[in-house]
């Protein structure tokens, strides 16, 4: 009777513990596929976008540096008023862009001249204001970049004005051929002023800088 004794109660347990190996298995595999998300999210979280600054936080480009050049002192005659007088007069050009350096330097001899022809042309009277200075200045400026081939001008307001007094010319014109002149159109009590005239962005010398100025 003992050899029909079969082992049948041991079997179903041990079925029942084989899976425990392979669900730890992939419970760890799971864990380490959360970690690699994770590390990848910080990852472009931090140098990723480091990489990438936005608009923002692109910091703005240096202001370009200025470049003068000084010219020897003049000492011209001014225009006689009521004794002989004269100027001495020390000027620096001031110039941003780096190229032209070499020009304005090769073209100093015509610029001098240019100068001294145009100091004595000056009376002490006109030189001895602020607006005179400012107007030497403009003079100067003109001048030296006419020798280097620059020339800034205003935008002519004639046009301007043209246009803003065009519609009164054709009313004008237009009751010239009627009988009764008051059926002209009257102007507004406050009519529009012409737009200010525009000036085109300065290139070459933008400033004359006086590091003397004597009248005697």
């Amino acid at each position: 009777m003992s050899k029909n004794v079969k082992p049948a109660a041991t079997k179903p347990a041990e079925a029942a513990a084989a899976p425990a190996p392979k669900s730890k298995k992939w419970l760890i595999i799971i864990a380490v596929a959360v970690l690699a998300i994770a590390g990848g999210a910080a990852w472009f979280f931090t140098k990723g976008k480091s990489d990438t600054p936005h608009a923002e936080e692109v910091k703005a480009a240096p202001p370009q540096r200025p470049i003068f050049i000084a010219l020897e002192p003049f000492t011209v005659n001014l225009q006689k008023e009521t004794s002989d007088q004269y100027l001495q007069i020390g000027i620096t050009l001031k110039f941003f862009e780096s190229e032209l350096e070499e020009k304005i330097k090769a073209s100093l001899p015509e610029v001098r001249s240019k100068i001294l022809l145009l100091l004595a042309t000056k009376k002490a009277s006109e030189l001895s204001s602020a607006e005179g200075k400012n107007r030497l200045v403009e003079e100067i400026i003109t001048l030296s970049n006419g020798v280097i081939g620059i020339v800034n001008k205003p935008v002519n307001p004639a046009s301007a004005v043209a246009a803003a007094t065009k519609p009164v010319a054709s009313q004008v014109a237009a009751a010239g051929t009627e009988a009764e002149p008051a059926a002209i159109a009257e102007p507004s009590a406050e009519p529009e002023s012409p737009p200010a005239p525009k000036t085109e962005e300065k290139k070459g010398i933008i400033d004359v800088l006086f590091t003397s100025f004597i009248i005697q």
